[in-house]
């Protein structure tokens, strides 16, 4: 990248090159924003090889997750991500995604249906599912949404669902 150009500006960058960084900024989803129905979808992730093996070696060090040889011996018939690993990548897209989330209540119903490995493409799709207001706190919102992570064959590779606290837009009346 040259001085002074935006990430989206030169053609042979790509944003998993650079997972800290935010994209250029949109409007953040608020709780009155919310469709139950509706679906969102991220930017897609190719999953760097070095990326995954050093995660691997470090949180989830087993031998199908970190050796080429022994990975394709295993019923795996090769390397796979770990699922804290899938988790992560897909927490990545998720904070890509602009909302006005407070905080994560807990997740239900995680699934790894399909192994992540080394050069996927994975998109994540995000489902509106209910939301409801706070009882407590007029200022916010429970939603429970779900996400599915999937690879460029269109294989669901992880899906949970998630109960979110979001933001309501301004000041509610009482």
């Amino acid at each position: 990248m040259r001085p002074g150009e935006h990430p989206s500006e030169n053609p042979d960058d790509h944003p998993e090159d650079h997972p800290g960084q935010q994209p250029a900024a949109m409007p953040s989803i608020y709780f009155e924003d919310i469709e139950p129905g509706a679906k969102v979808l991220s930017e897609p992730y190719r999953v760097p090889q070095d990326e995954m093996l050093a995660f691997a070696r470090r949180w989830n060090p087993l031998p199908h997750h970190i050796d080429a040889r022994a990975a394709a011996a295993s019923p795996f018939g090769g390397l796979t991500a770990p699922g804290l690993y899938t988790l992560a990548v897909k927490q990545v897209l998720a904070d890509r995604i602009p909302q006005a989330v407070i905080a994560s209540m807990g997740y239900d119903e995680v699934r790894f249906p399909t192994p992540v490995r080394p050069g996927d493409e994975l998109t994540l799709e995000l489902l509106w599912v209910e939301k409801r207001e706070s009882r407590s706190r007029p200022d916010r919102g429970i939603v429970k949404l779900r996400f599915t992570l999937r690879n460029q064959a269109g294989e669901t590779v992880l899906s949970h669902l998630d109960t979110i606290l979001v933001r309501r837009r301004g000041p509610v009346a009482d």
